[in-house]
Protein backbone atom coordinates (compact mmCIF):
# COMPACT_ATOMS: atom_id res chain seq x y z
CA UNK A 1 0.00 0.00 0.00
CA UNK A 2 2.50 2.27 0.44
CA UNK A 3 4.28 1.68 -2.58
CA UNK A 4 1.04 2.37 -4.23
CA UNK A 5 0.42 5.50 -2.27
CA UNK A 6 4.12 6.60 -3.79
CA UNK A 7 3.50 6.00 -7.29
CA UNK A 8 0.01 7.72 -7.00
CA UNK A 9 1.44 10.68 -5.27
CA UNK A 10 3.84 10.50 -8.06
CA UNK A 11 1.34 10.09 -10.49
CA UNK A 12 -0.38 13.14 -9.91
CA UNK A 13 2.88 15.65 -10.50
CA UNK A 14 3.46 14.17 -13.47
CA UNK A 15 -0.29 14.74 -15.01
CA UNK A 16 -0.13 17.68 -13.46
CA UNK A 17 2.90 18.83 -15.25
CA UNK A 18 1.74 17.18 -17.91
CA UNK A 19 -1.71 19.45 -18.73
CA UNK A 20 0.29 22.48 -17.39
CA UNK A 21 3.05 21.66 -20.08
CA UNK A 22 0.33 21.78 -22.39
CA UNK A 23 -1.52 24.63 -21.18
CA UNK A 24 1.95 26.67 -21.70
CA UNK A 25 2.97 24.59 -24.97
CA UNK A 26 0.03 25.23 -27.11
CA UNK A 27 -2.12 22.41 -26.34
CA UNK A 28 -4.51 24.52 -24.96
CA UNK A 29 -6.03 27.81 -26.68
CA UNK A 30 -7.13 30.20 -23.96
CA UNK A 31 -10.30 31.81 -24.74
CA UNK A 32 -12.63 34.34 -23.17
CA UNK A 33 -14.90 33.60 -20.07
CA UNK A 34 -18.30 33.22 -22.20
CA UNK A 35 -20.51 29.85 -21.39
CA UNK A 36 -19.77 26.52 -22.57
CA UNK A 37 -18.06 26.64 -25.28
CA UNK A 38 -15.19 24.13 -24.32
CA UNK A 39 -17.79 22.12 -21.59
CA UNK A 40 -14.54 20.09 -19.73
CA UNK A 41 -12.77 23.30 -18.91
CA UNK A 42 -15.98 25.69 -18.45
CA UNK A 43 -18.19 23.31 -16.25
CA UNK A 44 -14.46 23.99 -13.97
CA UNK A 45 -14.02 27.50 -14.83
CA UNK A 46 -17.21 29.08 -15.18
CA UNK A 47 -18.25 28.39 -11.23
CA UNK A 48 -14.52 29.46 -10.12
CA UNK A 49 -14.62 32.79 -12.50
CA UNK A 50 -18.53 33.67 -11.19
CA UNK A 51 -17.11 33.44 -7.39
CA UNK A 52 -14.52 35.95 -8.03
CA UNK A 53 -16.82 38.51 -10.31
CA UNK A 54 -19.17 38.68 -6.80
CA UNK A 55 -16.01 39.04 -4.86
CA UNK A 56 -14.30 41.58 -7.23
CA UNK A 57 -17.83 43.19 -7.25
CA UNK A 58 -18.49 43.67 -3.63
CA UNK A 59 -15.56 42.84 -0.58
CA UNK A 60 -13.05 42.98 -2.70
CA UNK A 61 -13.64 46.65 -4.08
CA UNK A 62 -12.80 46.18 -7.58
CA UNK A 63 -9.04 44.96 -6.69
CA UNK A 64 -7.96 41.88 -8.38
CA UNK A 65 -5.45 41.75 -6.14
CA UNK A 66 -8.16 41.17 -3.16
CA UNK A 67 -10.68 38.70 -5.46
CA UNK A 68 -8.06 36.31 -5.73
CA UNK A 69 -6.42 36.52 -2.22
CA UNK A 70 -10.03 36.22 -1.21
CA UNK A 71 -11.03 33.69 -3.54
CA UNK A 72 -8.35 31.11 -2.95
CA UNK A 73 -9.22 31.34 1.23
CA UNK A 74 -12.73 31.01 0.80
CA UNK A 75 -11.72 27.27 -1.96
CA UNK A 76 -9.12 26.17 0.14
CA UNK A 77 -11.44 26.15 3.04
CA UNK A 78 -14.29 24.56 1.25
CA UNK A 79 -11.53 22.06 0.37
CA UNK A 80 -10.87 21.42 3.77
CA UNK A 81 -12.38 18.21 4.02
CA UNK A 82 -10.21 16.76 1.43
CA UNK A 83 -7.05 17.86 3.64
CA UNK A 84 -8.49 16.02 6.85
CA UNK A 85 -9.35 12.97 4.97
CA UNK A 86 -5.93 12.72 3.75
CA UNK A 87 -4.39 13.64 7.17
CA UNK A 88 -6.89 10.95 8.82
CA UNK A 89 -4.66 8.74 6.45
CA UNK A 90 -1.69 9.77 7.62
CA UNK A 91 -2.48 9.25 11.14
CA UNK A 92 -3.70 5.26 10.17
CA UNK A 93 -0.89 4.64 8.93
CA UNK A 94 0.84 5.91 11.92
CA UNK A 95 -0.85 3.93 14.01
CA UNK A 96 -0.30 1.07 11.58
CA UNK A 97 3.46 1.08 11.03
CA UNK A 98 4.58 -1.22 14.21
CA UNK A 99 1.80 -3.85 13.18
CA UNK A 100 3.07 -3.39 9.60
CA UNK A 101 6.66 -4.08 10.51
CA UNK A 102 6.28 -7.50 12.89
CA UNK A 103 4.36 -8.86 9.51
CA UNK A 104 7.63 -7.48 7.78
CA UNK A 105 9.76 -8.99 10.41
CA UNK A 106 8.09 -12.02 10.80
CA UNK A 107 7.85 -12.97 6.99
CA UNK A 108 11.58 -12.27 6.44
CA UNK A 109 13.52 -14.29 3.72
CA UNK A 110 10.48 -16.19 3.69
CA UNK A 111 9.85 -16.12 -0.04
CA UNK A 112 8.01 -19.16 -0.68
CA UNK A 113 4.48 -18.84 -2.00
CA UNK A 114 3.10 -20.10 0.59
CA UNK A 115 4.36 -17.90 3.19
CA UNK A 116 3.82 -14.91 0.96
CA UNK A 117 -0.08 -15.75 1.20
CA UNK A 118 -0.22 -15.66 4.12
CA UNK A 119 1.83 -12.45 4.26
CA UNK A 120 -0.31 -10.69 1.62
CA UNK A 121 -3.47 -12.26 3.94
CA UNK A 122 -2.39 -11.10 7.25
CA UNK A 123 -1.38 -7.20 5.56
CA UNK A 124 -4.88 -7.22 3.98
CA UNK A 125 -6.18 -8.10 7.79
CA UNK A 126 -4.53 -5.32 8.69
CA UNK A 127 -5.14 -2.57 6.63
CA UNK A 128 -9.06 -3.68 6.63
CA UNK A 129 -8.41 -3.10 10.37
CA UNK A 130 -6.94 0.60 9.99
CA UNK A 131 -9.90 1.43 7.58
CA UNK A 132 -7.08 1.75 4.82
CA UNK A 133 -7.73 1.42 1.19
CA UNK A 134 -6.90 2.55 -2.21
CA UNK A 135 -9.76 4.86 -2.17
CA UNK A 136 -7.83 6.92 0.24
CA UNK A 137 -4.89 7.43 -1.19
CA UNK A 138 -7.02 8.74 -4.27
CA UNK A 139 -7.73 11.60 -2.39
CA UNK A 140 -5.13 14.26 -3.25
CA UNK A 141 -6.07 13.69 -6.77
CA UNK A 142 -9.58 15.44 -5.65
CA UNK A 143 -7.57 17.95 -5.31
CA UNK A 144 -6.35 18.47 -8.69
CA UNK A 145 -9.83 19.58 -10.34
CA UNK A 146 -9.84 22.57 -7.83
CA UNK A 147 -6.24 23.38 -8.83
CA UNK A 148 -7.03 23.51 -12.66
CA UNK A 149 -9.93 25.20 -12.11
CA UNK A 150 -8.08 28.08 -10.41
CA UNK A 151 -4.90 27.64 -13.10
CA UNK A 152 -7.53 28.50 -16.14
CA UNK A 153 -9.89 31.50 -14.72
CA UNK A 154 -6.18 33.18 -13.72
CA UNK A 155 -5.16 32.60 -17.62
CA UNK A 156 -8.60 33.66 -19.13
CA UNK A 157 -9.89 36.26 -16.94
CA UNK A 158 -7.68 38.83 -18.72
CA UNK A 159 -9.32 37.73 -22.04
CA UNK A 160 -12.62 38.52 -20.49
CA UNK A 161 -12.50 42.29 -20.45
CA UNK A 162 -15.03 44.13 -22.53
CA UNK A 163 -18.30 45.23 -22.55
CA UNK A 164 -19.06 41.97 -25.45
CA UNK A 165 -18.57 39.58 -22.40
CA UNK A 166 -21.76 38.72 -19.87
CA UNK A 167 -19.06 38.95 -17.05
CA UNK A 168 -16.65 41.87 -17.82
CA UNK A 169 -13.49 41.76 -15.48
CA UNK A 170 -12.29 45.30 -16.76
CA UNK A 171 -13.73 46.56 -14.07
CA UNK A 172 -10.78 45.32 -11.67
CA UNK A 173 -7.75 47.39 -10.68
CA UNK A 174 -5.26 44.63 -11.61
CA UNK A 175 -2.05 46.75 -9.66
CA UNK A 176 -0.43 45.24 -6.96
CA UNK A 177 2.37 46.93 -5.82
CA UNK A 178 2.81 48.46 -8.83
CA UNK A 179 3.05 44.89 -10.83
CA UNK A 180 0.15 44.39 -13.69
CA UNK A 181 -1.69 40.85 -12.11
CA UNK A 182 -3.40 40.49 -15.83
CA UNK A 183 0.37 40.68 -17.50
CA UNK A 184 3.13 38.25 -18.27
CA UNK A 185 6.44 39.28 -16.97
CA UNK A 186 6.95 41.43 -20.15
CA UNK A 187 10.46 42.61 -20.79
CA UNK A 188 13.52 41.48 -19.47
CA UNK A 189 14.78 43.87 -16.58
CA UNK A 190 11.40 45.98 -16.58
CA UNK A 191 9.47 46.52 -13.29
CA UNK A 192 7.26 44.00 -14.37
CA UNK A 193 9.92 41.42 -14.79
CA UNK A 194 11.30 42.28 -11.52
CA UNK A 195 7.94 41.48 -9.76
CA UNK A 196 6.92 38.46 -11.35
CA UNK A 197 10.50 37.30 -10.50
CA UNK A 198 10.07 37.81 -6.80
CA UNK A 199 6.43 36.38 -7.18
CA UNK A 200 7.98 33.21 -8.08
CA UNK A 201 10.40 33.36 -6.07
CA UNK A 202 8.63 34.04 -3.00
CA UNK A 203 6.28 31.02 -4.15
CA UNK A 204 9.48 28.82 -3.82
CA UNK A 205 10.69 29.89 -0.26
CA UNK A 206 7.30 29.43 1.29
CA UNK A 207 6.91 26.51 -0.37
CA UNK A 208 10.37 24.85 0.97
CA UNK A 209 9.62 26.07 4.30
CA UNK A 210 6.12 25.41 4.77
CA UNK A 211 7.96 21.65 3.78
CA UNK A 212 11.18 22.12 6.54
CA UNK A 213 8.38 23.03 8.98
CA UNK A 214 6.09 19.78 8.02
CA UNK A 215 9.30 17.36 8.18
CA UNK A 216 10.45 19.21 11.69
CA UNK A 217 6.82 18.42 12.89
CA UNK A 218 7.03 14.75 12.11
CA UNK A 219 9.79 14.04 13.25
CA UNK A 220 9.08 15.58 16.89
CA UNK A 221 6.40 13.50 16.68
CA UNK A 222 8.47 10.59 15.99
CA UNK A 223 10.48 11.37 19.00
CA UNK A 224 7.96 12.15 21.69
CA UNK A 225 6.29 8.33 20.28
CA UNK A 226 9.95 6.88 21.24
CA UNK A 227 10.66 8.89 24.09
CA UNK A 228 10.33 6.17 26.80
CA UNK A 229 12.48 3.77 24.63
CA UNK A 230 16.47 3.69 25.11
CA UNK A 231 17.90 4.91 22.17
CA UNK A 232 19.56 1.32 21.36
CA UNK A 233 15.76 -0.25 20.92
CA UNK A 234 14.84 2.48 19.00
CA UNK A 235 13.56 1.13 15.67
CA UNK A 236 15.65 2.63 12.57
CA UNK A 237 14.33 3.58 9.48
CA UNK A 238 14.26 0.22 6.82
CA UNK A 239 15.33 0.92 3.62
CA UNK A 240 11.76 1.05 2.46
CA UNK A 241 11.27 3.82 4.54
CA UNK A 242 14.10 5.65 3.55
CA UNK A 243 13.25 5.15 0.14
CA UNK A 244 9.54 6.50 0.54
CA UNK A 245 11.35 9.80 2.40
CA UNK A 246 13.63 10.49 -1.05
CA UNK A 247 10.98 9.67 -3.05
CA UNK A 248 8.44 12.62 -1.36
CA UNK A 249 11.73 15.18 -1.14
CA UNK A 250 12.27 14.59 -4.73
CA UNK A 251 8.21 14.82 -5.18
CA UNK A 252 8.93 18.09 -2.72
CA UNK A 253 11.35 19.99 -4.90
CA UNK A 254 10.22 18.84 -8.22
CA UNK A 255 6.86 20.07 -7.82
CA UNK A 256 8.61 23.85 -6.16
CA UNK A 257 10.80 23.84 -9.00
CA UNK A 258 7.82 23.29 -10.98
CA UNK A 259 5.81 26.34 -9.52
CA UNK A 260 8.69 28.97 -10.04
CA UNK A 261 8.63 27.97 -13.17
CA UNK A 262 4.98 28.21 -14.35
CA UNK A 263 5.18 31.42 -12.09
CA UNK A 264 7.70 32.79 -14.18
CA UNK A 265 6.17 32.30 -17.25
CA UNK A 266 2.59 33.06 -16.69
CA UNK A 267 0.38 36.35 -15.61
CA UNK A 268 1.27 37.42 -12.57
CA UNK A 269 -2.08 36.77 -10.64
CA UNK A 270 -0.81 33.15 -10.84
CA UNK A 271 1.97 34.17 -8.43
CA UNK A 272 -0.59 35.59 -6.23
CA UNK A 273 -2.69 32.75 -6.16
CA UNK A 274 0.00 30.73 -5.32
CA UNK A 275 2.09 32.60 -2.39
CA UNK A 276 -1.44 32.79 -0.75
CA UNK A 277 -2.00 29.05 -1.45
CA UNK A 278 1.15 28.40 0.33
CA UNK A 279 0.91 29.94 3.54
CA UNK A 280 -2.61 29.29 4.05
CA UNK A 281 -1.59 25.56 3.43
CA UNK A 282 1.34 26.13 5.95
CA UNK A 283 -0.80 27.51 8.72
CA UNK A 284 -3.44 24.65 7.41
CA UNK A 285 -0.97 22.27 8.61
CA UNK A 286 -0.06 23.62 11.52
CA UNK A 287 -3.81 23.90 12.97
CA UNK A 288 -4.09 19.72 11.39
CA UNK A 289 -1.00 19.56 13.75
CA UNK A 290 -2.70 20.91 16.98
CA UNK A 291 -6.01 18.81 15.99
CA UNK A 292 -4.20 15.47 15.40
CA UNK A 293 -3.63 14.18 18.73
CA UNK A 294 -7.18 14.34 19.59
CA UNK A 295 -7.99 12.74 15.98
CA UNK A 296 -5.24 10.15 17.02
CA UNK A 297 -6.82 9.21 20.42
CA UNK A 298 -10.23 9.29 18.44
CA UNK A 299 -8.92 6.81 15.55
CA UNK A 300 -7.56 4.42 18.38
CA UNK A 301 -10.77 3.86 19.97
CA UNK A 302 -12.53 3.31 16.61
CA UNK A 303 -9.59 0.79 15.84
Amino acid sequence: MREKRKYLYLGLLVVLALVLTSCRGGGINYEPIDGFKKFFWDVLVLPMALLMYGLGKTVAFQYYSLTIVFATIIVRTLAWPIYAKTNDMSLKFELMSPHLRKIEEKYAGKDDPINQQRKQMEMMQLYKKYGIGLGGCLLPFLQLPIFLAFFQTLQRIPLTRGAEFKYDFSFMNGKFFGIDLFSARGELWSYQWWGIVILALLVGVTQIISHILATRRQKKIKQEAQADVPAYRQKQADPMQKQTETMMKFMIYFMTIMMVIFVYQSAAALGLYWLVGNIYSTLQAYIGHLLSRKRKEKLMKRI
